[in-house]
């Protein structure tokens, strides 16, 4: 469950960062500050490179950058909304305030895929998109992380063949 993964010290409930670049090192730090992330610089750069393939802006005001790598401790995963927006780059033109950063180590693959499916799926529901927007302090945050991981508890299941997803429910 997603509420497994995230913690208070890894949610942000407003970003002061205001352009890409910066608002994804203001989340990498709260890796690095929870203990999540050993080296800040490297894990920057995993990140970096992964939005330098493709935006992972997948719409609706939503990004969930993520990677693996060798100084990642544990899977986890943070929170950070921007009332204001920031331009990611998304597919359909627009600003992203809801962003869901995913850390894993680099033998984490498989959960690291249920991690980015869960996120995906729970973020249709337009319902938990804004209480998430509405939320103010991390508390809030959590529980409305919570609420929805109670009302949709099903274990994702991701099969891999050959580094591709080639199964999931």
């Amino acid at each position: 469950m997603l509420s497994d993964l995230i913690e208070e010290k890894l949610i942000m409930p407003e970003l002061s960062a205001e352009k890409k670049k910066d608002v994804l090192k203001q989340i990498c730090n709260l890796f690095t500050q929870a203990g999540v992330v050993e080296d800040l610089g490297q894990f920057i750069k995993v990140i970096e490179a992964r939005e330098a393939i493709e935006s992972t802006a997948i719409g609706d005001g939503i990004a969930i950058p993520h990677g693996r790598s060798a100084t990642v401790k544990r899977l986890a995963v943070a929170f950070a909304k921007s009332s204001k927006g920031v331009d990611f780059e998304a597919l359909d033109g627009k600003p992203v305030q809801l962003i869901f950063m995913i850390a894993a180590p680099e033998e984490a693959r498989r959960e690291y895929l249920q991690a980015v499916a869960k996120i995906a799926r729970l973020l249709k529901i337009k319902d938990l998109r804004q209480k998430l927007l509405q939320a103010t302090d991390k508390g809030q945050v959590m529980k409305v992380i919570e609420e929805f991981d109670s009302k949709f508890p099903a274990r994702l299941e991701v099969k891999t063949q050959q580094g591709r997803v080639i199964y999931k429910t």
